[in-house]
This record gives C-alpha cells, sequence and structure tokens, in this order.
C-alpha cells in the first residue's frame, strides 16, 4: 500500500514538472461542455493569461466568454488555431460586446448571436493571415491571428462571442490576458495533445455525459461554511448516497461514488475529494459556491437532467452574520 502510493506521488510530481513550463505561458482551460449564451465561460480574472481550447461545434455553433473589466483597462485577446496535419486552416471569427460599445460598422454578426437590449457589438480585428508558430514548452504548432487590445469603455461586463462565418467546425485556442501566472485545469492539461485531432461530424467532441439517477436513489449534497478566527473558512460537504473515492478517478462510473466540483459564481476553482475543503479566502464580490457530485467517469450525477448540487448564496449568509 505504501509502495503504491510513493508511486502515485511520484508519478504526480513528474507530471507537474512537465506541465509546468506550459502553464507559465498560459493557464490552459478545456471546453468540456458546450458554451452558450446562458453558460459563458466566467473568466476568472482578464489581466491573468488564458488560453481556453474550445470547439465550434455543431456546425453554426457560437462560443461565448465574459470577463469584468474596469473602464480603460486594456484586455488581450486573441485567437490561435492548432495546427493539424492534413486541415485547412480553421478560421472562425470574433466579436465583442457590452455596455459603451460603438458599434462597428463591419460586423457581421450572426442571427443567433444574443446581445442584450442597449449593448453594442464590434468585431475583434485578427489580421488578414495567420502566421504559423511552433511553441517550444508544448512543442505543438499554432497558426496565431493577430493580437487585439480592448479597451474597456466603462466598468462593467464585457462578452466575446466566437463563432465560424461558413459554419464549420473546427477547434481553436481563445486566449485572454497578458499577466503569466502559475495554474490551468488538470483536467485540460490530460486531454491536451486531442486539440490537435480534426472534429468529425456527428461525433459530439464535449463531455455531456450523465449519470441519471431515480430521485429515491440519487445522491444528495448538503454545503456548509465556517469562517474561521484567522481568516479564510472551512467548507463542509455533507452527502446521501454518495461517498467519495479518489482512488477511482477516471475509470467506469459506479451510482453514487465519485467526487465534486467546486465552484465560484459559476467558475470551477478544485476538485473535492472529500468532506472538508478549506478556502483561504474568497473574492470579496463573490455571490454564490457551488458544489455538484461527478462520477468516477466525471459524468455529473442528474435528477431529470437537472445536476446534483447545493449552492451557497453568499450574500444572504453575509447579512445574516452581519443582522447576529
Amino acid at each position: 500500500m505504501r509502495q503504491s502510493s510513493t508511486h502515485t506521488l511520484l508519478l504526480t510530481i513528474v507530471f507537474l514538472a512537465l506541465i509546468a513550463p506550459v502553464s507559465l505561458a498560459h493557464q490552459p482551460v478545456c471546453e468540456f461542455a458546450d458554451l452558450g449564451a446562458g453558460t459563458p465561460w466566467r473568466v476568472p480574472d482578464p489581466s491573468i493569461s488564458y488560453a481556453y481550447f474550445g470547439n465550434m461545434y455543431p456546425s453554426g455553433d457560437v462560443d461565448y466568454f465574459s470577463f469584468q473589466a474596469e473602464r480603460g483597462q486594456s484586455v488581450l485577446l486573441s485567437l490561435s488555431i492548432p495546427a493539424i496535419s492534413d486541415q485547412a486552416v480553421f478560421s472562425p471569427v470574433m466579436a465583442v460586446y457590452g455596455p459603451g460599445i460603438e458599434a462597428g460598422s463591419d460586423a457581421q454578426l450572426p442571427d443567433s448571436l444574443e446581445i442584450p437590449a442597449g449593448q453594442n457589438a464590434k468585431m475583434v480585428p485578427l489580421g488578414a493571415a495567420p502566421v504559423y508558430w511552433f511553441e517550444p514548452f508544448s512543442r505543438k504548432y499554432f497558426w496565431n491571428w493577430d493580437d487585439y487590445f480592448f479597451k474597456a469603455p466603462a466598468s462593467s461586463t464585457y462578452t466575446v462571442a466566437l463563432w465560424h462565418p461558413g459554419d464549420e467546425i473546427g477547434r481553436y485556442a481563445f486566449v485572454i490576458g497578458q499577466r503569466e501566472v502559475f495554474g490551468g485545469d488538470l483536467e485540460c492539461y490530460q486531454t491536451y495533445s486531442s486539440y490537435w485531432t480534426p472534429l468529425e461530424a456527428g461525433r459530439n467532441p464535449y463531455r455531456d455525459r450523465f449519470v441519471e439517477m431515480d430521485a429515491d436513489r440519487a445522491p444528495v449534497v448538503d454545503l456548509q461554511l465556517i469562517p474561521l478566527a484567522g481568516g479564510g473558512y472551512n467548507l463542509r460537504v455533507q452527502t446521501l448516497n454518495f461517498i467519495f473515492t479518489p482512488q477511482n478517478i477516471d475509470t467506469d462510473p459506479v451510482p453514487g461514488e465519485g467526487h465534486a466540483h467546486l465552484y465560484v459564481d459559476g467558475v470551477k476553482i478544485a476538485r473535492l475529494y472529500g468532506e472538508w475543503f478549506h478556502l483561504g479566502a474568497l473574492p470579496a464580490e463573490a455571490e454564490s459556491l457551488t458544489v455538484t457530485l461527478y462520477a468516477n467517469d466525471h459524468s455529473p450525477f442528474t435528477v431529470d437532467g437537472v445536476p446534483v448540487s447545493d449552492t451557497l448564496h453568499l450574500v444572504d449568509m453575509m447579512q445574516g452574520d452581519a443582522e447576529a
């Protein structure tokens, strides 16, 4: 048992050493579920450099990325395309919309694009042609379009929409932010190489599998957030009809066993393998904290199609503490 644990630890250390240089360039995140207008990727901090490896799928797909910017803040927006053998360069386009933006005369937006009332959109200039480039850390080739620096006209939330004007399917890397900070999604690292394989019509690239459960047998999760005197919090994740099985990760799903994902305002920040988790701090503007239960193969447990989860509304909690 001790020898097996030591072997696993060594493999983990080697793996982290290999991926560290890549993460210093951009923090990679992968599109495991389609990014719709109602479910955009919420960029945690647009000053930090993220590379979102996404899919234009199915035909006519539009992906959305939202970020909070301060008035006058300059935010890098860029697009890279994985160079896939024997395939022409995939050429999607991008637009950015939000309050205070002057509508661009060149904006050729798809009919399906959802822009809130009172907001305008303009195209993100990508240049006449991409540049073929070898990325030394990952040892992969890309087609890189021109960088664009968006200057926020107001302190507000802005959204980038990405689509292909010919409704073609393909892979892309949306890059936002410049500041290099160690990090990224471990699951994305593990599937990184798949982004150099072509998409196929009729073959869904997303992880929208799920484990549907009867209501009377389904797992249940309940959250308790405990403030600590020295700062930070302890999060207690109590479950019913469910056990944590970190030793079985990436194996076939078994009803009632697996792991959990922790989200702050819809942004995944951790994978949980037990009842207790320590949070050093929460963003001052954070509104919600959610934990969702997943099976060993990363499929969410659902009841009537709804993921098994629990959400704490932080504003209500803080008001309750103040009144007490």
